[in-house]
């Protein structure tokens, strides 16, 4: 059969794998390498966390059900399944909380990096903690820079959410794997025609496929490495840049110079925003910014008159589209609550803090957070910047309050620590499908955050967490 010739050395993503064969952990900054410590913590939490969620057993039980070589541990659930099978169930898990970390261009990144890595650790005799953690940071390298040409505040603006993910799933897992420049470009040739952008049907109304859609992302990566290394080639000249490549796809500004500017120097894990709380990113701001509010001037949830709360005008999308409004105001499943910023403001306000129990039918019956809702509106503002917001609060007394808050916890600009991590970690392990006895909980947790001392990744860090 032909294959391409003439391979253009500049090619983008040639380049891009390129970066990903030649990285070596020695080569990292202390910064970068600790920012990939606390998001291996911080997604190997929501992953537990996420695997009782609706859907997820599902998923599990076709997995378990179609069988096949015993490759890989299922975390949380016991047993051995196919590499790519077990991507299929981790995926959702990491999805399910909506409480991954994103990048503010590209968007959510750890959460597809994590599960795909899990999913192959086991087909080599051992994996180091160093090789784990140098193929996270250059897979999240690849999704975050060709995230940077979706721009995914752009897509929504036009009703789309991105489909670039599976490019830095495909460089972890060949990273892992060893494959080679030929290999890797032809993996991620492969996982070419798996990239059009997604459509906000999946959110709007919310869908269990928000959670599935990352488990064939990650399936579908490990399986294009697996096809690639078998000698199966695809498109190795403008997979990105082409009219016929992923760039094709996107309507609007963008500018493809962002794939290889100061690649290797800058690196774009340090900018990953980690979330506090498990709701909508456009609700993270309004919750961060209202809690610190009722601290500073001393009131309470009861106080309240009304909240008008402004955020960035891509964001606003989500919660006062003609479409979104009437599940945003009235969440009638969990899932819904998840993706209302109302709801996650005034949950905040009678508790001062919004986890996972945040979400459950007795929280969202209750009548006082009902009525709180009806008395929130929400505005986009054009000059606000991306998870920045503005609150004005109004209380019983006629008294007014207006604040603009920049960031949420969490924010690369306004971090959490490793204590912080340990602490969410440690919070997601106790709804674990499977109990996790909270000694495992503290060693995991520790051991993830010294990872590159740690001899195999998989005995040390997934086989506590699998049942026997």
């Amino acid at each position: 059969m032909a294959t391409e010739t003439h391979l253009k050395p500049d090619d983008e993503m040639r380049l891009l794998c390129k970066m990903v064969l030649e990285a070596q952990y020695d080569d990292f900054p202390d910064q970068v390498v600790k920012r990939a410590k606390q998001a291996i913590l911080d997604t190997l939490a929501v992953t537990i966390g996420g695997s009782a969620q609706e859907g997820i057993n599902a998923v599990v039980e076709l997995v378990k059900d179609r069988g096949g070589r015993p490759d890989s541990y299922l975390p949380f659930y016991g047993g051995k399944v196919p590499a790519s099978e077990a991507a299929l169930a981790l995926g959702p898990m990491a999805r399910a909380l909506d409480f991954g970390d994103i990048n503010l261009v590209a968007g959510h990144c750890s959460e597809f990096i994590l599960p795909s890595l899990l999913a192959v650790a086991g087909l080599k005799k051992t994996v180091s903690g160093k090789e784990f953690i140098t193929a996270f940071i250059v897979g999240s390298e690849v999704l975050i820079r060709t995230g940077l040409v979706t721009r995914l505040d752009k897509a929504l603006s036009n009703r789309q959410v991105g489909g670039h993910y599976i490019f830095g799933c495909v460089a972890a897992v060949g990273k892992l794997l060893d494959l080679n420049q030929e290999e890797l470009e032809n993996a991620q040739g492969i996982a070419s025609s798996m990239t059009q952008p997604h459509s906000l049907l999946l959110y709007v109304p919310s869908t269990l496929m928000i959670r599935v859609h990352h488990g064939f992302v990650c399936q579908d990566a490990v399986n294009a490495c697996f096809l690639a290394r078998k000698g199966i080639t695809g498109p190795r000249n403008g997979v990105l840049s082409s009219p016929a490549g992923y760039a094709g796809f996107i309507r609007w500004e963008s500018s493809l110079d962002l794939v290889t500017k100061d690649l290797g120097i800058d690196w774009g894990i340090t900018k990953l925003t980690a979330k506090r709380y498990p709701i909508v990113g456009s609700a993270l701001t309004p919750i961060d910014g209202l809690l610190r509010q009722m601290d500073e001037f001393h009131f309470k949830a009861n106080d309240i008159e009304k909240i008008h709360i402004e955020i960035e005008e891509a964001f606003s999308i989500h919660v006062i589209s003609p479409n979104a409004q009437g599940k945003q105001w009235n969440p009638q499943s969990e899932h819904d609550a998840q993706f209302s910023l109302p709801y996650g403001v005034a949950i905040a306000a009678f508790t001062g803090d919004v986890f996972l129990d945040a979400f459950s039918e007795e929280n969202r019956s209750r009548h006082d957070i009902r009525d709180l809702m009806k008395r929130i509106s929400v505005a986009g503002n054009p000059s606000l910047s991306r998870y920045a917001a503005k609150i004005t609060t109004t209380l019983k007394n006629d008294k007014q309050y207006t604040s603009e808050y920049m960031y949420p916890k969490g924010h690369y600009e306004y971090p959490m620590d490793d204590a912080d991590m340990i602490e969410k970690f440690k919070k997601c392990a106790s709804y674990s499908v499977s109990p996790i006895p909270s000694s495992v909980a503290d060693s995991v947790g520790n051991t993830i955050l010294a990872i590159e001392a740690v001899d195999d990744v998989v005995s040390a860090i997934v086989a506590p967490l699998t049942p026997k």
